[in-house]
């Protein structure tokens, strides 16, 4: 993980200092999630609990081969290890550290064939399989209870839902005889868990498990649904084939089902997760590689992932599918366009306390003032500059106190704030400075306490 250094020392003739501030509103901080070995592009973030804990798999030691791992909220990688075998996948992971997943477990094995894995106090368990050759735990609550699908026959290719609990999986109803599971996705704290299934016509819906019943949740137009998460006030969401024969993501409340697919970013949608504050991540667009994550709001319209960004963040990467917890906080896997290169990436929402000024005159080849208002008086404040957005720690802090919105930013200066919480800086910047754009952010450290980002093309 890249920290900021503040002990930096600055070599004032190739600063680049001062800004305009942005109309903009970017919500989030874009921190990557590093394997240990940063030079193979296959991190893949998948859940995340309450405190920003995140899972996945990254390539710890071979490109071909990830594992399971866990990035801990105060940073780092922990390798999760397998059963045996040679790679694995993490999916989920409560409050309390415990996480699921899918391992290999013979050296050498297929890549497909895996079983289901509970990790816990640092050993990985084999959850087994409902009589078939594989299974994967795709969800865990607080109370340990697990969800995810297996083969229930072997040699037999078609899977069943299943539910763990006190070291007995047990495969999930099925009702009527056509209609049986394929898999559950999501368990929330009330023990209700959904998924999907399907009859002999192949068409897949929608499937609600709900004290020992399962429910068939319907579609928008009869012609098949999926479920992908369940917050715990039992709201669902997923997707649904419409009318027009394109996928809408949808939402389940009170059993009835709500489209929510917006037509200005694209022609097909799905919903990935929800939380308890009803907020909807997904993705949009016309193809697979044109989509992008939308985030839908209780009472507002669908919006980009990519527009809440710090701007000049990585303009290859295609966010691709991830989760969102109680504060806000998303884990999501990141596409490099036109490869198959994956970055894992926490976004984390800010909440900027400080007033950034614009610069003044904000010209290359003079001095500019750069200065912070609001600040508790007497506060060191430190002024940083990059080129891109992104993310980065502030060293004391979690993240969700607080991140700052820059990519591996350099220190301009500090100054301490006077009693009416102003704090300001002065240097000369350089003439090679004019026509470029310069992202900036004023940070307290031992506060957690941070400015708006602004922006500024120097004239």
């Amino acid at each position: 993980m890249r920290q900021m250094r503040f002990g930096t020392v600055i070599q004032l003739s190739i600063l680049m200092i001062c800004s305009s501030v942005l109309s903009q509103e970017y919500r989030y901080a874009t921190i990557q999630l590093r394997s240990q070995n940063e030079s193979l592009a296959s991190d893949v973030a998948d859940g995340l609990n309450l405190f920003g804990d995140t899972v996945g798999q990254a390539p710890l030691e071979s490109f071909w081969l990830p594992r399971p791992a866990l990035w801990p909220r105060d940073g780092g990688v922990i390798d999760l290890g397998t059963l045996g075998g040679d790679l694995g996948s993490a999916r989920d992971i409560n409050e309390v550290g415990e996480v699921v997943g899918s391992s290999g477990f013979e050296p050498g094995g297929s890549i497909f064939v895996g079983h289901a894995f509970l990790w816990r106090n640092g050993i990985m368990i084999e959850l087994g399989t409902l009589g078939g050759e594989s299974s994967g735990a795709g969800a865990i609550n607080n109370q340990g209870q697990i969800v995810g699908d297996s083969e229930y026959e072997f040699g037999n290719y078609a899977d069943r839902g299943f539910l763990w609990e006190n070291g007995v999986m047990t495969a999930l109803p099925a009702a009527p005889p056509e209609l049986y599971s394929r898999g559950a996705n999501d368990i929330n704290e009330k023990s209700e868990a959904i998924g999907y299934g399907g009859g002999f016509d192949l068409q897949v819906n929608a499937l609600l498990w709900r004290n020992g019943e399962m429910i068939d949740l319907g579609s928008l137009s009869g012609q098949g649904s999926r479920a992908e998460a369940i917050n715990d006030l039992g709201q669902i969401v997923g997707r649904s084939e419409a009318a027009n024969g394109n996928g809408h993501a949808v939402v389940w409340i009170d059993g009835r089902i709500i489209d929510i697919h917006d037509g200005r970013y694209g022609a097909y949608s799905w919903g990935q997760d929800i939380n308890n504050a009803g907020h909807v991540i997904g993705a949009i667009g016309d193809f697979a590689t044109t989509r992008e994550m939308f985030i839908r709001e209780s009472g507002h319209p669908m919006r980009l992932l990519k527009d809440l960004m710090p701007p000049r963040t990585r303009e290859d990467w295609r966010l691709d599918r991830g989760h969102i917890n109680d504060a806000g906080q998303m884990s999501v896997a990141a596409n490099i366009r036109g490869t198959l290169d994956y970055f894992a990436l926490l976004l984390t929402p800010v909440d900027p306390s400080l007033d950034l000024a614009a610069p003044a005159p904000g010209r290359a080849g003079e001095a500019n003032a750069l200065s912070v208002t609001n600040a508790t008086p007497s506060a060191r404040v430190v002024f940083l500059y990059s080129k891109h957005g992104g993310g980065t720690r502030i060293p004391g802090c979690d993240l969700q106190q607080n991140a700052l919105q820059l990519d591996q930013p350099t220190i301009i200066g500090s100054a301490i704030a006077d009693g009416n919480g102003v704090a300001a800086i002065t240097r000369t910047v350089p003439l090679v400075a004019r026509g470029q754009t310069i992202l900036f952010q004023a940070v307290v450290q031992n506060e957690c306490a941070i400015s708006q980002l602004v922006v500024h093309e120097f004239e």
